[in-house]
């Protein structure tokens, strides 16, 4: 015979072996397959920890327009429409720069998982590389495979 106990905030369960002997009739619902930065639907999973929580820090606002226009881009090359999104991002930057200064010329904070276009095009499993534009901003071409 089955019974429980309470020991102050504690509930504790004495069983019979007849009872663990019964199988259970618990139905667990089935696993959801795990999300990434881009769900099935392809719209962006702004809570993904690969982001590092830049959706929603000081210029989350900034970064989510800089990066849905990076994902979302149809120009060739790629986020080459989007120069005004990563320029307002850019400023919001220097605005915080206890928060996003990771210009120390020290590769481990870059691995430490500061955000630049290269983290980008990572998250967005692009391949690409950098030419310097006119302007003298950096312009990204994708690699033909």
């Amino acid at each position: 015979m089955s019974y429980c106990k309470v020991f102050g905030k504690d509930e504790v369960m004495f069983v019979t072996k007849e009872d663990h002997a019964t199988p259970s009739t618990v139905e667990l619902p089935p696993p959801e397959p795990p999300q990434g930065l881009i769900t099935s639907d392809g719209e962006i999973n702004w809570s993904c920890p690969c982001l590092g929580g830049m959706a929603t820090g000081p210029c989350g606002v900034e970064f989510r327009d800089a990066f849905s226009c990076f994902h979302y881009s149809k120009a060739d090359p790629k986020g080459s429409d989007c120069f005004e999104a990563f320029r307002a991002m850019q400023d919001c930057f220097v605005q915080y720069p206890t928060v996003y200064n990771k210009s120390s010329g020290n590769d481990e904070d870059e691995e430490e998982g500061g955000l630049n276009m290269l983290n980008l095009e990572e998250a967005e499993k692009e391949t690409s590389t950098e030419v310097p534009s006119a302007e003298g901003t950096t312009v990204l071409n994708k690699k033909e495979n």
